[in-house]
């Protein structure tokens, strides 16, 4: 899962907000599954591929012709797959009190998104059909309706629907 918590919600130590740490974290972020190291390796074996046509043509004009198409075909890769990484550094960290959650979002530019509410007034919506996407996953509370998790499969959000629930009320049982 692209998502972990601090400590299980059923041990973690809920306290007011005003007397110390969040009881529970959550810290979500979007799965890559191409590592720098297999970007690297991606790029040499295509790289390589690439040349095998060039071969046959050595000795030839069109030669500049096809390197110099296939030399922009790798750029365009290269640039395509560092353009997906970058939009894929997205990361949302959730923190609980007994009296007090706060989401932060850092979206890949470095901007910071805050929403925050008392965790006993939050609702936690499921959306399985009639959101944007299926299993579109929400919190309610403090006048907004704000999305967590957008980057998760459609079969993760129900599951950390369903933790959230269990925390929040865990949370909340402890006032």
């Amino acid at each position: 899962m692209p998502y972990n918590w601090s400590t299980a919600p059923y041990q973690a130590n809920y306290v007011a907000k005003s007397t110390g740490e969040p009881g529970l974290c959550l810290h979500l972020s979007s799965y890559n599954s191409l590592t720098k190291k297999g970007f690297v390796q991606f790029i040499t074996i295509t790289s390589i591929m690439m040349l095998i046509p060039i071969f046959a043509f050595l000795g030839h004009s069109f030669l500049w012709i096809i390197a110099g198409a296939l030399g922009l075909t790798l750029c365009g890769v290269w640039i395509a797959l560092k353009s997906s990484w970058h939009r894929g550094k997205v990361f949302e960290e959730l923190e609980l009190w007994s009296d007090y959650v706060e989401l932060k979002r850092i979206n890949p530019n470095g901007s910071i998104q805050k929403w925050s509410a008392n965790p006993y007034w939050t609702e936690i919506n499921l959306t399985e059909k009639d959101g944007p996407v299926r299993n579109y996953l929400m919190l309610r509370g403090s006048g907004r309706t704000i999305e967590i998790g957008a980057f998760l499969s459609e079969d993760e959000r129900p599951i950390l629907a369903q933790d959230l629930r269990d925390a929040f009320r865990l949370a909340v049982k402890t006032i």
